[in-house]
């Protein structure tokens, strides 16, 4: 919602009544109304919380608004408007292949659930500060970085910081389900910003106590910085209770290490979901789905994933079979093993990987090679044509199923030359009920700043209530993606642009009024219909009778939000 209102505003350039002679009088007033409505929609309960049911709570001139400014085109629209003869097809979507790797080809890895709750029992305290502040300087720190909302309610810095340390242990989490090479890499970071905190406090004179308050002290200062520590919230050591701070964090540095300890020993040699993935590649290679094809997309959610995979799968993709590979994490690092690409170019990689429909005969008449392995992060999951792919592997699950289907439109799209696309998901080697209830464990109570209520600023508990039901809308929309490849539009609870616009009812009539044209034109002024008694429904719910169509003819008289205004259906018994 809060995408859609800067879209809005940026396509007005701020201005309220852009469209007010298409009946919307303030654009402002129209979102504000619709995000309360959608609001309203979210308190619902899962079994309540349908797309029809937010259709009904919603303001006509909402639908009116996004109908002037946008253009959505589902698959489905698309198949039922258009001539698919000229504009070419989708392919046939194969079921997933869901596959459930383990960790260490040695089985030496403790089990997901033990790791798990080595995390819950990490302090995080180097992401905390505040916690450890003097009772009788709290005040102080209140007033330096706590921030008051319209309304009169406050946005606590502490419960900022209790909602990163949630926040960090659900991205451990989702680290190590990625690859045990970016699990290291993150305890590492910690361990070293706990040392830093550490020796930090091994300098300090504790005995020294200057009268400098926080209020007065420039944190950006450099002649503050052996006084203070932290990163955007920074606090003066002398108002830490440092024997209890130095206590948590030793405790979670001795965690840490013994989960880096393990986690080190699996080197890419030992990593059996890396081998697992080596297995499908090399199946795909050697078993295409399509004639001789053998690109494969491969998508993960962190950009040190990508990485350590281009490092372990191009030259073994070279040597064993021939074939370039590369890696596109947007900005910087992009690589590829086939010579004469510009890497500091996406779009040149992109035109290599997918040169029929990247037009690359047009742009580099002479080029042959052709990259066939791409991994990439989400930076291309969007408004990519990759279609000369047929395979697509999610080396990881994006904690939001909609991600995975943007994933898997880079190459189920129109115009391509497969007759058959393959989506590939690794998901963590548990049950997906015992998935979810990890992941709410390891959450835990989060608090959140609900900045999307326009004009409704406030705090908001996630109440333990709120959240299984969302985490029970999740596994239902994940398990929905176990078996079969769903548009946005089909996921369990999902949402789509073109839900919010008048696109297929247009459509529909304009079908209507090219078939029955005449019909139309030798059609009465006046138009009423007679409700059949016979019809069960009917009888019981309004009676028989007589609807008319009419006209009102009285300017004075004006129905606010009703959207068919001159025009209304009248019901007679």
């Amino acid at each position: 919602m809060t995408d859609l209102k800067n879209q809005v505003a940026f396509i007005t350039e701020g201005d309220d009544v852009a469209f007010a002679d298409a009946g919307i009088k303030s654009i402002e007033l129209t979102l504000k109304k619709a995000q309360q409505k959608f609001n309203a929609w979210l308190e619902l309960s899962e079994s309540q919380r349908s797309i029809d049911k937010l259709l009904d709570m919603m303001n006509m001139d909402y639908f009116k608004l996004l109908d002037l400014v946008t253009i959505a085109r589902s698959r489905k629209h698309i198949e039922k408007y258009y001539n698919i003869e000229e504009i070419g097809r989708f392919p046939k979507r194969k079921t997933p292949l869901n596959i459930k790797a383990d960790i260490d080809l040695k089985e030496q890895f403790p089990p997901l659930l033990e790791i798990n709750r080595t995390i819950r029992k990490l302090n995080l305290s180097a992401y905390a500060p505040l916690k450890y502040i003097k009772f009788d300087k709290r005040e102080e720190y209140n007033k330096k970085y706590d921030i008051s909302l319209k309304g009169g309610s406050t946005f606590r810095q502490t419960d900022r910081e209790q909602s990163l340390i949630h926040l960090m242990r659900v991205n451990l989490l989702k680290r190590m389900e990625s690859s045990i090479n970016s699990f290291s890499l993150t305890l590492k970071k910690l361990l070293d910003k706990i040392d830093v905190i550490l020796q930090l406090i091994a300098e300090h004179n504790s005995e020294y106590v200057s009268d400098l308050s926080i209020l007065d002290v420039d944190i950006e200062s450099e002649e503050f910085a052996a006084s203070l520590v932290g990163g955007k919230v920074k606090v003066l050591l002398q108002d830490v209770d440092v024997i209890r701070w130095q206590q948590d964090l030793e405790e979670d540095k001795e965690r840490l290490q013994e989960l880096l300890n393990i986690s080190e020993m699996i080197d890419a040699e030992r990593d059996a979901k890396l081998e697992r993935l080596k297995f499908e590649v090399a199946h795909k290679i050697e078993n295409p789905v399509n004639g001789e094809n053998r690109k494969v997309i491969i998508f993960t959610a962190f950009a040190d994933t990508a990485e350590y995979l281009y490092k372990n799968i191009s030259h073994w993709a070279q040597e064993r079979y021939g074939i370039h590979s590369a890696l596109v994490l947007g900005a910087g690092q992009n690589a590829t093993t086939m010579p004469g690409v510009r890497v500091g170019d996406m779009n040149n990689i992109l035109i290599n990987f997918s040169p029929i429909s990247k037009e690359r005969a047009k742009i580099d008449p002479l080029a042959k090679d052709e990259i066939d392995i791409l991994i990439a992060t989400d930076c291309i999951s969007e408004g990519q044509n990759l279609q000369d792919c047929d395979y697509l592997i999610n080396y990881d699950i994006h904690w939001n199923p909609v991600r995975i289907i943007q994933r898997f439109g880079r190459i189920d799209r129109l115009g391509t030359t497969n007759e058959s696309v393959q989506l590939v998901n690794f998901w963590p080697n548990i049950e997906l009920d015992e998935y979810i209830n990890l992941e709410a464990r390891v959450s835990g109570r989060m608090v959140l700043l609900d900045v999307s209520a326009t004009g409704e600023e406030n705090i908001i508990d996630y109440d333990e209530k709120k959240k299984m039901n969302d985490l029970e809308y999740r596994r239902k929309q994940l398990k929905q993606l176990q078996e079969a490849v769903v548009d946005v539009e089909e996921l369990s609870g999902g949402i789509s642009i073109t839900d919010l616009t008048l696109n297929d009812f247009k459509m529909d009539l304009m079908v209507y009024l090219q078939e029955n044209e005449a019909l139309l034109e030798s059609a009465p002024t006046g138009l009423c219909a007679v409700v059949p008694r016979k019809d069960a429904y009917i009888r019981e719910t309004i009676g028989a009778g007589v609807i008319f169509c009419l006209k009102l003819l009285n300017d004075k008289i004006h129905t606010p939000n009703y959207a068919l205004d001159p025009y209304y259906l009248v019901f007679v018994s």
